[in-house]
C-alpha cells in the first residue's frame, strides 16, 4: 500500500481555544470549550496515613484541591462523611479547615464501629451548577481484636418457582462460635431508593436460618439489592446481597474498537474487557467466530482486558463465547460495522515529546485532525485521505503539558468519526526519591529519612508533601491510592482495574491496556451547540435564624459564639437571620462551638440552623457506586470466595451500640465530653486511648499535652443543649501528631503508626532529610510521600524493616 507520511509539528497551540483556520472549525473549539467549562469540577485528593483501621483509631489525612472551578479563596471547608458500605449509613462527619487549597487534619474513629468495608467520602464547600464540587472517595477497611457475635450468610435457595413464580433467598444467623443465632429480629428491603419491590420483618428459627421469597420477575440490575439487619440482644449486623436477575449473563464482555467503531474492510484493533456479574475482572479465554467459522481464540489477561485484530465485513456477523461458562446466553456480539468511516491506529498510547499515529478510510474524503484536552483544542490539522491508503501522522508535543489528551478526527462536516486517549510526557511524569539511612532498624531505633522531588529523571524540583511511616499490613492494595494515579488517570476515566502492585502509573504496558478499552465513548463531544452560559457557583455557608415567640424578629439581636479560644459577636438581621463564616465555626476544642443568646429572656427565642453537613448527608447516603476498585477472578474460580491480602490478623469487632448524641459519638474518655488523662499526666494521650487507668482532667488543671507543651483545662458542658446555648458542629483545626518517648521504657510504644506529618517543604537543593523513632512493633513498615511539586503531583513509597535488639 502506498504509505504517505505527515510531519506535523506544533501547527497550532493557544492556552483557550483554537483560532481555526475557518468559522466552522473555530465553531467546534468555541462549543468544546463551553462543554469544558459545563462539565468541569475541582480535583481533591486527600493523603489518609492508612487504609485499614480498628474502632477507636486515629486517623490522620491531609487534602490537596489540586485544580478548581471557582477562584481558590472562596474554598473554605473540607466536608469528611464516614459511610458504611453495609447499609450505605452516615457513621461520622467532621468540618476541617481548607486553606491556599490545602486541608489538615484527624479524627477519632467510633468505638462502636462494627467491622467491614467502609468509605470516606470528602466535598468542598462549593456547588457547581447545582452539584457538589470536588468529590474524593477513600475505601478503607475496619477491623478489631474481638470476635463479632452475629455472621451471616446469605445464599440463593431457589432461583426460579414454576407456580409461585418466585425465588428464594437463604439467610443464615450465626454465632462467632458457629452455634445457630434463634429469634434474631430481622428487617429486610428489596429493592432500589426509588423503586421498593419488597419489604417485611420477620424472627431466625432454631436454626438461625429465615427464608426470604421475592418476585424474580420484577427483579431487575437497578433494584436487586436485598438490604438485611439483624439484631439479637444488643448486636447488630448489616447484609447487602445481590440478587439474581432472572436470564440475565453471567459474564459482562465489552468490545471496544481503538477509535470507537469498527469500519468496513479496514483493519481493526480491538479491546474487550471480561467481567463477572458482581463486576470482578475474569482472567479467561474466549473463541472468535465470524458467522459459524471459528476465526481466533482470544484472551484476557490478570486485568481482564484482551485484545485482538482483524478486518471485518459488514455483510458478516461477528461473535465471541467465553471458554468454560456455565450459562444458557453465552453469545457475545460485537458492535455494528459502519459501511464507510475511519480507523486510528495507535503503536502506543504512552508518548514521551511526539505522538505518531496511523489514518486510514475505506472511501476518499477530507478530514481535520485535532488533539484536546476535553475542553481546548491544543494541536489541528486538515488534510484529505485517499480510500485504503493509511497515512502516517507525527505531532510535537513540545508545546502542550503533560496529562492525557485525545486525538480526534472530524469529517468534513467537523462532527467526530473517530477518537484515541493517549497519555503525552510520560517521561516526565515527577517521583519522590526517599533514602533511608538503612533498610533495617531494631526497636525504639532512630531512623533518618532523606526525600527529594525529582521529575523525569534528573531535574530536582521544590515540593510540599505529606508523609506518613505506617505498619505496612495496614495498607491494603485493594483499597490503595496515591495522587499520581488519580491525578492522570482515575480522575478522567475511573473504574480503573487492579494492578498487583497498585502503582499504576509505573506500568507502561497496563496503561496502553487500560487506554485501550477507556476510549472515547467516555467522553460525550458536544455535537449541538451548547449556550454560552457561565457555570453556576454557589457556597455551603452554614446559616441560622431567630424566632421570638414563634415569630421573626423585628430588631437584630446578638448572638456569642465560642469556638475554644476563638470567641466571636454575631450580629443578626433585623429579621433574625444570620451567616455563620468559616472564621467563626475555627475551633481547636474538637471542632465544637458553643453558641448562645445575649438576651436575658433567652426562653421566649427558638434558634433554627442549617448545617450544610445534612446536605452532603443526604447526597452521600443516596450514592450508588461503592467500590473504587475490583478485584480479579480466573475463570474457573468464579464461585471460590476472595480473600483480603491485607496481611492483617485482627478479627471482627463487638457491636456495642450507643446513643448518637450529635458530638460524642466517638467519645473515648471518662468524662462527658470524652476528655481524659492517662497515667503519664498526658491530656487525651492517643498512645492510651480507652486505657481502663485513665481519670477525668480537672477543670483549671495544668495538663501535657500530646505533641508536647501543656494545656490548661477549661472543663467540659456535657454537650447539653441549654435553654440559651446551642452546641454547633464546627470546623476542626488541625492537631499534631504524638510522637512517643522512646527513652520511657515503661510506656509501650505500640501504634501502628511510626510517623505523620501533614506537610513537610522540600527544597530543589535535594538534602531534605527527616528522622523519626521505631516503636515496639515489629515487622515491616512504609514510608509514603506524596504532595504536589512546582511541576505537579508527585509521588514515592519505601519499606523497612524493624525487629527486636
Amino acid at each position: 500500500m502506498l504509505s504517505k507520511f505527515i510531519t506535523i509539528g506544533c501547527l497550532l497551540f493557544l492556552s483557550g481555544f483554537v483560532q481555526a483556520q475557518n468559522l466552522k472549525l473555530d465553531s467546534v473549539a468555541e462549543n468544546l470549550k463551553l462543554y469544558g467549562l459545563n462539565t468541569n469540577q475541582s480535583s481533591l485528593f486527600i493523603h489518609f496515613d492508612k487504609n485499614i483501621y480498628t474502632n477507636n483509631d486515629q486517623v490522620w489525612f491531609t487534602g490537596y484541591l489540586l485544580n478548581t472551578v471557582a477562584e481558590s479563596g472562596r474554598y473554605h471547608t473540607l466536608y469528611l462523611s464516614l459511610v458504611n458500605n453495609a447499609d450505605t449509613s452516615i457513621v461520622l462527619q467532621e468540618k476541617f479547615l481548607i486553606q491556599q487549597g490545602i486541608s489538615f487534619g484527624s479524627l477519632v474513629l467510633p468505638d462502636s464501629l462494627p467491622s467491614g468495608k467502609y468509605r470516606f467520602v470528602a466535598y468542598t464547600n462549593m456547588k457547581v451548577n447545582h452539584q457538589f464540587d470536588g468529590e474524593f472517595t477513600q475505601p478503607i477497611t475496619i477491623k478489631s481484636t474481638t470476635i463479632n457475635p452475629l455472621i451471616a450468610n446469605v445464599s440463593i435457595f431457589k432461583t426460579f418457582d414454576e407456580q409461585t413464580k418466585n425465588g428464594t433467598a437463604l439467610l443464615q444467623v450465626l454465632s462467632g462460635n458457629n452455634r445457630f443465632v434463634e429469634n434474631a429480629e430481622i428487617n429486610y428491603q428489596i429493592g432500589s431508593a426509588d423503586q421498593i419491590i419488597k419489604t417485611g420483618k420477620a424472627k431466625s428459627s432454631v436454626i438461625g436460618e429465615l427464608m426470604i421469597s421475592y418476585p424474580t420477575e420484577q427483579i431487575t440490575k437497578k433494584n436487586n439489592l436485598l438490604k438485611i439487619s439483624i439484631k439479637k440482644d444488643n448486636h447488630v449486623k448489616h447484609v447487602n446481597f445481590n440478587l439474581p436477575v432472572k436470564d440475565e449473563k453471567k459474564y459482562q464482555v465489552s468490545f471496544y474498537p481503538e477509535s470507537g467503531y469498527l469500519v468496513d474492510d479496514l483493519t481493526n484493533k480491538v479491546g474487550f474487557e471480561l467481567k463477572a456479574e458482581n463486576g470482578n475482572a475474569v482472567q479467561g479465554k474466549a473463541v472468535f467466530y465470524q458467522d459459524e467459522k471459528i476465526l481466533d481464540t482470544i484472551y484476557t489477561n490478570s486485568l481482564g482486558i484482551g485484545s485482538f485484530v482483524f478486518q471485518p465485513n459488514r455483510l458478516k456477523r461477528y461473535h465471541a463465547q467465553i471458554i468454560g461458562a456455565r450459562d444458557g446466553v453465552n453469545q457475545y456480539d460485537l458492535p455494528t460495522i459502519l459501511k464507510h468511516g475511519v480507523v486510528l491506529r495507535l503503536g502506543s498510547a504512552i508518548s514521551n515529546d511526539e505522538l505518531k499515529a496511523q489514518i486510514e478510510s475505506n472511501d476518499q474524503q477530507q478530514v481535520h485532525v485535532v488533539v484536546h484536552d476535553f475542553s481546548n483544542i491544543l494541536l489541528q490539522t486538515s488534510f484529505d485521505l485517499l480510500a485504503n491508503r493509511p497515512q502516517n501522522m507525527r505531532f510535537k508535543l513540545d508545546s502542550i503539558p503533560i496529562g492525557l489528551y485525545a486525538l480526534t478526527v472530524l469529517n468534513d462536516e467537523y462532527k467526530p468519526i473517530a477518537e484515541r486517549i493517549f497519555f503525552a510526557h510520560y517521561n516526565k511524569i515527577n517521583f519522590i526519591s526517599i533514602t533511608t539511612d538503612k533498610e533495617n532498624y531494631t526497636t525504639r531505633d532512630s531512623v533518618e529519612v532523606d526525600l527529594s522531588a525529582i521529575e523525569g529523571q534528573d531535574k530536582l524540583l521544590s515540593a510540599m508533601v505529606s508523609v506518613s511511616c505506617v505498619q505496612a499490613n495496614r495498607l491494603s492494595i485493594d483499597n490503595n491510592q496515591n495522587i499520581t494515579d488519580f491525578y492522570f488517570f482515575q480522575q478522567l476515566l475511573a473504574d480503573l482495574p487492579p494492578h498487583q502492585f497498585n502503582l499504576k502509573y509505573t506500568d507502561i504496558n497496563y496503561l496502553n491496556e487500560v487506554l485501550l478499552v477507556k476510549g472515547w465513548r467516555r467522553y460525550q463531544w458536544p455535537t449541538k451547540i451548547l449556550p454560552n452560559v457561565k457555570p453556576k457557583l454557589v457556597s455551603l455557608e452554614y446559616s441560622g435564624e431567630i424566632l421570638k415567640n414563634k415569630k421573626q424578629l423585628k430588631t437584630p439581636l446578638a448572638l456569642n459564639a465560642f469556638a475554644g479560644s476563638n470567641i466571636k459577636v454575631i450580629n443578626t438581621d433585623s429579621s433574625g437571620k444570620f451567616n455563620l463564616t468559616a472564621a467563626d465555626l475555627l475551633s481547636e476544642d474538637r471542632g465544637r462551638v458553643w453558641l448562645s443568646i445575649s438576651d436575658k429572656k433567652y426562653a421566649n427565642y427558638e434558634v433554627l440552623l442549617n448545617d450544610p453537613l445534612k446536605k452532603i448527608k443526604d447526597e452521600v447516603i443516596n450514592q450508588k457506586s461503592i467500590p473504587l476498585v475490583n478485584q480479579t477472578t480466573q475463570l474457573n474460580d468464579l464461585n471460590q470466595s476472595i480473600k483480603i491480602t491485607s496481611g492483617i490478623t485482627l478479627k471482627d469487632v463487638v457491636i456495642k451500640y450507643k446513643k448518637d448524641n450529635h458530638i460524642n459519638f466517638a467519645d473515648r474518655g471518662p468524662n462527658g465530653c470524652g476528655d481524659y488523662v492517662c497515667k503519664y499526666n498526658i491530656f487525651n494521650c492517643a498512645n492510651h486511648a480507652g486505657d481502663p487507668d485513665n481519670r477525668k482532667p480537672l477543670k483549671g488543671k495544668s495538663y501535657a499535652r500530646s505533641g508536647g507543651g501543656t494545656i490548661i483545662y477549661a472543663g467540659c458542658t456535657d454537650h447539653e443543649d441549654k435553654p440559651n446555648l446551642r452546641i454547633l458542629k464546627g470546623i476542626s483545626l488541625a492537631k499534631e501528631f504524638y510522637v512517643s518517648d522512646v527513652s520511657n521504657m515503661n510506656e509501650p510504644i505500640n501504634s501502628p503508626n511510626l510517623y505523620w506529618n501533614y506537610q513537610i517543604e522540600l527544597n530543589k537543593l535535594g538534602s531534605n532529610k527527616l528522622i523519626f523513632n521505631t516503636g515496639d512493633v515489629e515487622g515491616k513498615f512504609k514510608i509514603v510521600v506524596q504532595g504536589i511539586t512546582s511541576e505537579g503531583v508527585a509521588y514515592g513509597e519505601k519499606e523497612i524493616n524493624v525487629a527486636a535488639k
